[in-house]
C-alpha cells in the first residue's frame, strides 16, 4: 500500500498530484495558529479536471457493480490502515475533540459497509404487447460541494455513492476544511482509474465554476439554503441534476409526561453536540408550560457539568472565525436587549483558561419572543432558545412556521402520542424520544428550503443516476 504524507498537500487531478502558484491554508480551531498550505485551484486545473472526469467515466459507467464494490471495498480496507493519521488531521482542521473525532469515523465506516451491501434495482414488467425494463444509469461526472462540519462523513457519503454507481467524481472540500477531503482523494488513487476519484481545493470561485461546467452533469451539495440556492439556478443553466441538503432549525417538543431528570441532559445534548454545528442539531426547545420552569433549570444544571475542549468532551471549539464571529453577534445582541423583550440570556462559567482557540461556552435564551432572530434563524452553535407552549396545535404552528424543515425531535412518555405529533411535522428526519441520530441506512432528506432529494438510505444511490426505460415490442 503507497506510503501518504500527511503533511503535504496536493490537489488530485487525473491520478496525479498538482500544486499550484496560489496556496492557501487553514486555521487550527484550538490555538487559532495557520495550518499546512494547500494548492488553489486554477482554470486550468478545473477544465483538466473535468476533461480527466468525462473520459474516465466512459470506461467506468460499463463496468459491473460487482467490480465496483470490490474496489470500494478496497478503499475502505485503506481508509482503515490510515485511520489514526485520517483522525489526527480531522481533529486540527474541523476543531473535533477526540470523542467528536472518534464519532465522525464511525460515521464514515458505516457508509462504507453499508454502500457495499447496495444495488441497482431494475424492474420488468411483461405486457402483453411489450416487455418494459426499467434500469438506473450512471448520471456522468459528479461535483460533490462539502461542508465544514463533518468533512469526511458529509465528502465520502457522495463518494461512495458516486463510485458504486459508475459516475465520476471530483470533490470540492470548504475552504475551511480542505485536508482529510484531499488525502482521501489521493489515497483512493492506489485503487480507482485515474480520473474516476478527483480533488480540488479552492476559494469562493472554485464551486462556481464546477457548478456551471456544461460538462459536469450532477451536484451534491450540503451547506447552507442561500448556497444551495445559488447552486440550484446556476444548475439550471444547463439542467444538472442537483441533490442539495441545505440549513436546518430544527425544534424539539417537550411534553409535559417526560421524566424530567432523563430527557433534559438528553435534549441539551442534541443542541450541543460539536458545539451545535451540526445541521440537524436542535436549535429551538418548545416546552410545555407545566414543566417548563424545572426543565430549563434541569438543562442549565447539565451544562454547567459540561467540559470543553477536552479529549472526551462533546464541545469543543467553533470551527472558523466567520461563525464565530456570528455566534458572537447573537450573543452580543441577546445581551443588550435583555429583559426588554421578556427573555434572559442564561450562561455558566465555562472558563478557557489560556486557550486561544474560538471557544464558546452554552448558553440558553429564556423565552424569547416566537418570531426573534435567534429564533427563526439557524444559530448553528451553542446557543439553545427555549419556549413554552400549552396546546399541540399551538406548538405545532410554531414548529411548523419556518421555512427549514430538516429534522424535529418530540419527546414524550407516551410513545404513540409523540409519533402522531411526528407525523405532523413539517421536516424530513423526525426523532421520537431521541436527539437527532441520523445512520447510513435511512435517506437523509430535508422537506422545504432545507434540502431537494436525499441522500444515504437504499434510494440515495438513486440520486446520482438517470432512469433509463426500454421498451421491446414482442410483434417485431
Amino acid at each position: 500500500m503507497p506510503t501518504v504524507d500527511f503533511s503535504s498537500f496536493s490537489n488530485i487531478i487525473n491520478g496525479k498530484a498538482r500544486t499550484s502558484g496560489e496556496k492557501t491554508h487553514g486555521i487550527h480551531p484550538f490555538d487559532r495558529k495557520p495550518l499546512w498550505d494547500v494548492p488553489l485551484a486554477s482554470k486550468t486545473d478545473i477544465q483538466e479536471a473535468v476533461i480527466a472526469a468525462n473520459k474516465a467515466v466512459k470506461t467506468w459507467s460499463k463496468t459491473i457493480i460487482e467490480y465496483r464494490r470490490g474496489l470500494i471495498s478496497k478503499y475502505r480496507d485503506s481508509f482503515l490502515s490510515h485511520l489514526p493519521d485520517i483522525k489526527s488531521l480531522l481533529q486540527k482542521e474541523a476543531g473535533k475533540t477526540s470523542a467528536v473525532a472518534d464519532a465522525e469515523l464511525s460515521d464514515a465506516v458505516a457508509l462504507f459497509d453499508h454502500h457495499l451491501t447496495l444495488s441497482l434495482p431494475t424492474e420488468v414488467l411483461d405486457l402483453e404487447d411489450r416487455v418494459v425494463t426499467t434500469k438506473y444509469v450512471p448520471v456522468g461526472v459528479v461535483v460533490a460541494i462539502c461542508p465544514w462540519n463533518f468533512p469526511i462523513v458529509l465528502s465520502i457519503g457522495k463518494v461512495l455513492a458516486a463510485l458504486l454507481t459508475g459516475c465520476s467524481v471530483i470533490v470540492k472540500p470548504s475552504p475551511f476544511t480542505p485536508y482529510t477531503a484531499l488525502k482521501l482523494a489521493e489515497i483512493a488513487q492506489s485503487i480507482f482509474p485515474p480520473g474516476v476519484v478527483q480533488a480540488l481545493s479552492g476559494d469562493d470561485l472554485l464551486g462556481p465554476s464546477l457548478v456551471a461546467h456544461p460538462d459536469v452533469h450532477k451536484v451534491a451539495f450540503t451547506g447552507s439554503t442561500a448556497t444551495g440556492k445559488r447552486i440550484m439556478a446556476l444548475a439550471a443553466n444547463t439542467v444538472k441534476r442537483v441533490t442539495l441538503e441545505m440549513g436546518g432549525n430544527d425544534a424539539a417538543i417537550v411534553l409535559p409526561d417526560v421524566d424530567i431528570a432523563k430527557v433534559a441532559p438528553q435534549v441539551t445534548m442534541a443542541a450541543l453536540f460539536h458545539s451545535g454545528q451540526v445541521c440537524v442539531a436542535t436549535k429551538r426547545v418548545y416546552i410545555h408550560q407545566d414543566i417548563y420552569d424545572q426543565f430549563v433549570a434541569a438543562m442549565v444544571e447539565t451544562m454547567k457539568g459540561l467540559t470543553i475542549g477536552e479529549p472526551d468532551s462533546l464541545l469543543g471549539p467553533i470551527q472558523n472565525k466567520m461563525q464565530y464571529d456570528r455566534i458572537n453577534r447573537f450573543l452580543a445582541e441577546l445581551s443588550s436587549g435583555d429583559g426588554e423583550q421578556g427573555h434572559a440570556l442564561i450562561s455558566t462559567d465555562h472558563s478557557f483558561g489560556d486557550r486561544t482557540g474560538y471557544f464558546i461556552g452554552p448558553h440558553i435564551v429564556n423565552e424569547p419572543q416566537h418570531d426573534s432572530t435567534i429564533v427563526t434563524e439557524e444559530q448553528f452553535g451553542p446557543i439553545i432558545p427555549t419556549l413554552k407552549w400549552s396546546t399541540e396545535e399551538e406548538v405545532l404552528g410554531y414548529v411548523n412556521g419556518t421555512k427549514a424543515g430538516l429534522g424535529a425531535c418530540v419527546w414524550s412518555s407516551d410513545k404513540s402520542r409523540a409519533e402522531q405529533i411526528g407525523q405532523r411535522i413539517e421536516a424530513g428526519n423526525i426523532f421520537i424520544n431521541s436527539g437527532p441520530q441520523i445512520i447510513a441506512k435511512g435517506l437523509f432528506s430535508g422537506h422545504k428550503e432545507s434540502g431537494l432529494g436525499g441522500e444515504w438510505g437504499t434510494t440515495g444511490i438513486l440520486g446520482y443516476c438517470n432512469v433509463q426505460v426500454t421498451h421491446v415490442f414482442k410483434s417485431s
